[in-house]
């Protein structure tokens, strides 16, 4: 959200604009061929997806058969999280505020073990497709029904709506593509291979992804501290604090109590019970090549800190009026004037890369959930080619929603990203809880999960609104001035509060079912 806002009210001057263009769209020959091999190469592992592990019914669909290797589970679940606003503005936010930006991709490092150690064997355990699935076996049907639809809107809502946002940016700003023909046809190629294929080829694909991503980046910030003069250039550039990691109570972006404690309970929420990620592990062949997965995808989060954050501090040293004008020029700004020729269609590979790997995983997710917790449900009688068929037609739907979206998204400016990507603060914190306390509470029952759940998310609606949401006259002073971090970890402890109150009244109904125990054991 951040990174929205700044992007809104720094946009750069038609003068500016046409002369970045330029410079970025004076593709060479052997930059065009680079291209048409990144195409030709996402077509080929596409195929040898599908040939390799089938859509013959929804096991092989939607979770690859349960035989991913966990070397594609590390690569898939980092290609999934790392989209195209995090390639442009991790950069940006290194240009403004300096590494500590980077501290959020450090976060997912350790939250990750916890979602292969804690969460893992459980998941697995039960046998499920999806998150909801797991929450039904856990607590009852009306958690299923709830969360499906919850993660469906807000993946639309805020995953699939930001990454158009960046990919909108990139291809404007820096490609100067037109929007309309370049991302409904990205849209479209991403809809094809991952509507085929199913997470098999979403999975193997962001292998090939991520290697581009890694290598790409790994030129620019080579070429970056040769052209700055090496670390000790930049940090002759730069002020000190550009390189402090640990920021005072008061700074209003990253409080050092929020770092330690808000991070890790919104990470939580992000990468141990969101469909996206989780979904990886599901297709995993057992509980260890799942924590494996983790393990890899953990060492590979170590990187954006200095392959995506660095580079923005290279180029706030480098360009530092541009920067001050708009920090999110600070990616653009690498590309156009410091590569040299023949880098730059590796360059349009890596930010299509980032782009569509991040789509894929949303298209795949949402038509995981809505066929095998909605419409399976539904038809208790359906056939497995029917679940494929169903699967492949939702995914569709999706990507038409995300065109059909594309006007809004260019007309609306800011604001409206701004108030969707600012709500997700409102279920980090209980959903978080609850789904820990799932975990380590065998005499936890529905009633109380469900009490904690929507008191928690009134909680954290009371609190957007008051802050965020309604017209600034109606706002409370305090609640805008408290960081969403700080925030993060209120609304997990009043929730944990909540829920031990609740527990120990026996509230509810008695124990879990035995089938939950049993999940537990």
């Amino acid at each position: 959200a951040r990174w929205i806002q700044r992007a809104a009210h720094g946009v750069p001057s038609a003068e500016q604009r046409s002369r970045m263009i330029a410079e970025v769209t004076a593709l060479t020959a052997l930059d065009w061929i680079v291209i048409l091999v990144y195409f030709v190469g996402l077509a080929g592992v596409t195929l040898y997806a599908r040939s390799k592990t089938g859509a013959a019914d929804s096991e092989h669909y939607f979770l690859g058969g349960r035989d991913v290797p966990f070397w594609a589970i590390g690569f898939s679940l980092f290609a999934s999280n790392v989209g195209t606003d995090h390639l442009v503005g991790l950069a940006g936010a290194g240009a403004a505020q300096g590494l500590v930006a980077g501290l959020y991709e450090w976060s997912a490092c350790y939250v990750l073990l916890v979602l292969g150690w804690v969460f893992v064997p459980h998941y697995l355990g039960c046998g499920v497709y999806t998150v909801p699935e797991y929450l039904e076996k856990r607590f009852d049907r009306s958690f299923r029904t709830f969360f499906t639809w919850m993660t469906i809107i807000t993946t639309v809502l805020t995953k699939i709506s930001v990454t158009i946002w960046g990919g909108n940016l990139v291809i404007e700003e820096v490609l100067g593509w037109d929007m309309w023909v370049s991302t409904t046809a990205l849209l479209v190629l991403t809809c094809i291979y991952t509507s085929i294929g199913g997470l098999a080829a979403v999975v193997y694909t962001e292998v090939f992804q991520s290697i581009i991503l890694l290598l790409g980046s790994v030129v620019l910030v080579c070429y970056g501290l040769s052209a700055v003069g090496g670390w000790e250039g930049l940090k002759q550039a730069l002020p000190a604090s550009h390189f402090t990691l640990i920021k005072p109570g008061t700074d209003p972006d990253f409080p050092w109590f929020g770092v330690l404690t808000g991070m890790q309970i919104n990470s939580i929420w992000y990468w141990c019970t969101d469909q996206v990620m989780v979904q990886r592990v599901l297709a995993a062949k057992s509980a260890s090549s799942g924590q494996s997965g983790c393990v890899m995808a953990g060492w590979l989060k170590i990187t954006p800190m200095f392959l995506m954050v660095l580079p923005g501090l290279i180029a706030a040293a480098l360009y530092p009026a541009q920067i001050e004008q708009n920090s999110d020029l600070a990616f653009a700004l690498l590309v156009a004037r410091l590569l040299p020729g023949g880098w730059k269609g590796p360059m349009v590979a890596v930010m299509l890369s980032s782009f569509m790997a991040a789509l894929a995983s949303c298209f795949n997710s949402c038509s995981t959930l809505f066929t095998m917790d909605i419409y399976a449900r539904w038809r208790p009688d359906h056939t497995e080619e029917e679940l494929v068929k169903v699967g492949r037609i939702f995914t569709v739907v999706v990507a038409v929603a995300s065109v059909i979206w594309l006007p809004m998204i260019s007309a609306s400016g800011s604001e409206l990203f701004l108030y969707i990507q600012g709500m997700q603060v409102i279920w980090c914190g209980p959903i978080a809880l609850v789904f820990l306390a799932s975990v380590s509470m065998k005499s936890l029952n529905g009633d109380t999960a469900w009490a904690v759940l929507m008191i928690g998310l009134a909680f954290g609606v009371f609190y957007w609104l008051l802050s965020t949401g309604l017209p600034a006259a109606w706002r409370w002073s305090f609640l805008e001035s408290l960081n969403i971090l700080n925030y993060s970890m209120i609304s997990f402890t009043f929730s944990g509060v909540l829920l031990a109150v609740l527990h120990f009244s026996n509230f509810g109904r008695g124990s879990s079912d035995d089938e939950s125990t049993v999940l537990l054991t």
